[in-house]
């Protein structure tokens, strides 16, 4: 009977534990402070600008960052004269024309809440042009396992000339057949130390491998030490991560101060570009 009653007792205590590992548990993770992002950029070139505004996300939440809607911003230079963009979709806010080479421009948000937000001045600079763009066979061993793309064998190379005197920094961006690379190893940027004044005749900015007959168009981009300092930073965070040792992410200094709070200080960067551009097309002389 004793043995009976044991057996029944493990039985009753064996349902409880399985029911009781079919219990919800909702862990109660903190969210962490919520900070405007900024992305954005006012260049030579006679197009439209766009600046973007997110709120950043909790680290755990599988959605895009929200818009930052309804805000105004404005760009001004270094004359008083601004320019209040005009929001497009949300928090997307559009500059109609372009910048003037030699003008200091600074961007002004004031949030939907009353928020006010002030980049600093960021100096538009000569373009430095581009002045040739070519594809070649590359010298790269092909990728056998490359089943998706076995026909991309080509290098795309630009030369430029790097103006005399120190102090010029660089970003490189590139598009395939219309589509801008955006992914963190996608990000090529330079100081002119050890060119400077120098041409540089062959110049890979892509490192990847084309095929034909890819439209490959490559946008040189002279940039402040700040831009720069953020684009390097931004990549060592994004794309060089993965090793035992390497340094947690934190936040990036950008260059969007919050005028109420030093606290909450904007993520992200806006910027000023002298840029020259340059297209084409794998396989094609």
């Amino acid at each position: 009977m004793m043995k009976i009653a044991y057996k029944l007792g493990l039985a009753i205590v064996a349902v409880w534990l399985l029911s009781a590992c079919q219990d919800k548990i909702d862990l109660d993770l903190p969210e962490g402070e919520t900070f405007l992002v900024v992305e954005g950029w006012i260049t030579n070139e006679d197009r439209p600008h766009e600046v973007k505004l997110t709120f950043s996300a909790p680290y755990f939440e599988n959605a895009p960052p929200p818009p930052a809607a309804g805000a105004t911003v404005l760009i001004t230079d270094d004359e008083g004269n601004e320019t209040q963009l005009a929001e497009e979709e949300p928090g997307v806010y559009v500059f109609p024309g372009s910048g003037e080479v030699g003008r200091m421009y600074r961007l002004e948000i004031t949030l939907e809440d009353g928020t006010p937000y002030q980049s600093e001045f960021e100096l538009l600079r000569e373009p430095v042009p581009i002045l040739d763009i070519r594809w070649q066979l590359s010298e790269d061993e092909p990728n056998e396992d490359n089943d998706e793309n076995p026909d991309d064998i080509y290098d795309v190379v630009i030369s430029t000339s790097e103006p005399a005197g120190p102090g010029d920094h660089y970003q490189w961006r590139s598009f395939l057949n219309g589509v801008e690379a955006r992914e963190p190893f996608d990000i090529f940027a330079t100081s002119d130390d050890g060119v400077d004044g120098n041409i540089i005749p062959e110049l890979n900015v892509t490192n990847k491998l084309y095929s034909e007959p890819d439209t490959v168009r490559i946008v040189q981009e002279r940039i402040s030490e700040a831009a720069f300092e953020f684009l390097t930073t931004l990549q060592s965070q994004t794309a060089f991560v993965g090793g035992p040792f390497d340094t947690p992410p934190a936040p990036i200094r950008g260059n969007v101060n919050n005028l109420d709070d030093p606290q909450k200080n904007a993520r992200g960067f806006f910027g000023a570009a002298g840029v020259d551009v340059a297209e084409v097309v794998v396989g094609v002389e």
